[in-house]
C-alpha cells in the first residue's frame, strides 16, 4: 500500500525514550572505564529515528524523567527530524538510563537502571490512540504492555485499527517472567499486521521453540499478515500466506551490535509505507542493519536511505 498522505505522520512511535551511556573508549572492561559518551535511545524511539533518516514523516510518543535528561531527548529528537509534541517528562520520576558493555562488540551487555515505575508507563490511552490516528502506521513494542497505563494505552491504539507493526522487544528486566510475556502476547498478536522478533523473542512470544521458518508461520498463525524473523549475522527472513523469503546479512566489521535491530525496523516500515516489494523492503533493512552495526552510536548511527540504497543496491 502506498504512502497515505492525508495523515499527518507516516509513522508513530510509541514506548520509551532512554539515554545510552556507552564507555569512552571501546574495548575497556566497566572496571577500567574512566568516562562515558550519551546517546539518545531506546528501542522505538531509535526506530522513530531511522525512519525519519529514512525520510518518513515520524512522531514519537514517549516519556522521560523530569530531570536533566529531559531536554537532551527533546533536543537530539528534534535534531533528528522527530517531531516531539508528545514527548513529556513525568514529575518525580527519572529518566532511564542504559549502561552499555562494548567489550564484545556483537553482543554487549545492557544494564538499565530505571525506576519502578518508569517515566514510559505513563502513556495514557487518549493520547496514543489520537497519535495512532494521525498516522498511517503505528510502531509498537511489546514492552509498551507489560504494565499499565502504558498497555492499556497500546491497547486503545490497536483498536484504531490503522496498519501496526509490534517489535516484540524482549527485555526480562521489564516482566515478571518470561511465561508473563508470552501469555500477555497472546491477547495482542492477533490485532497487528506485522511482527517483528529476533528467534529467542519470537519463541517466548509463542510459547515454543522451533526453526525460524517454523516460528515465523507459528506468528502468522496468530493473526498477523506479515512475520519478520532476524537471524543476526545470518540476515532475516519473512513470511506471508505467499511463502518464505531469505535475505542474507551484509558484510560488516561490527563495532557495536546495539541498534541494528531498530534500524532494520526503520526500513521494514518505510519499505510498507511506500509500497515496497518485501524482498526490497527485507534486503534493504538488512543493509540499515549492518550499517548501523559498523558503528558506534544508535541513533546518531541511522543511516539515510541514500546510504541505504549504496550498499543494498
Amino acid at each position: 500500500m502506498p504512502r497515505q498522505t492525508a495523515n499527518t505522520f507516516d509513522l508513530v512511535t510509541a514506548g520509551r525514550a532512554v539515554v545510552d551511556l556507552y564507555p569512552g573508549q571501546d574495548g575497556l572492561a566497566p572496571k577500567d572505564v574512566l568516562s562515558y559518551t550519551q546517546f539518545l535511545g531506546g528501542s522505538p524511539t531509535n526506530v522513530a529515528v531511522a525512519a525519519a533518516r529514512a525520510g518518513l514523516r515520524t512522531a514519537a510518543v514517549t516519556r522521560t524523567g523530569d530531570d536533566l535528561f529531559h531536554q537532551f531527548v527533546v533536543a537530539r529528537l528534534e535534531a533528528y527530524g522527530v517531531d516531539t509534541r508528545w514527548v513529556r517528562a513525568v514529575a518525580d520520576t527519572r529518566t532511564t538510563l542504559a549502561v552499555a558493555d562494548l567489550q564484545e562488540p556483537h553482543a554487549p551487555a545492557l544494564q538499565f537502571f530505571r525506576d519502578p515505575r518508569p517515566p514510559e508507563n505513563d502513556i495514557y490511552p487518549d493520547e496514543l490512540a489520537a497519535a495512532a490516528a494521525s498516522a498511517d502506521t503505528l510502531w509498537l513494542t511489546a514492552s509498551g504492555f507489560a504494565a499499565d497505563p502504558s498497555a492499556a494505552a497500546h491497547a486503545a491504539a490497536l483498536r484504531e485499527r490503522r496498519r501496526c507493526l509490534l517489535d516484540l522487544d524482549y527485555r526480562p528486566a521489564f516482566w515478571a517472567d518470561a511465561r508473563d510475556f508470552h501469555l500477555r502476547l497472546r491477547s495482542v498478536l492477533p490485532h497487528v499486521d506485522t511482527v517483528i522478533g529476533n528467534e529467542q523473542e519470537c519463541a517466548l512470544a509463542l510459547g515454543s521453540s522451533g526453526t525460524p521458518t517454523e516460528l515465523a508461520r507459528r506468528l502468522l498463525a496468530q493473526g498477523p499478515a506479515l512475520a519478520i524473523v532476524k537471524l543476526g549475522a545470518d540476515g532475516a527472513l519473512a513470511a506471508t500466506s505467499a511463502g518464505v523469503i531469505r535475505q542474507p546479512a551484509f558484510r560488516a566489521e561490527v563495532v557495536n551490535g546495539l541498534g541494528a535491530g531498530d534500524a532494520f525496523g526503520g526500513f521494514i516500515a518505510k519499505g510498507l509505507i511506500e509500497g515496497w516489494p518485501l524482498e526490497r523492503s527485507l534486503r534493504f533493512a538488512c543493509a540499515a542493519g549492518s550499517i548501523v552495526a559498523s558503528r558506534r552510536g544508535c541513533s546518531d548511527a541511522m543511516p539515510t536511505e541514500t546510504e541505504v540504497a549504496g550498499l543494498a543496491g
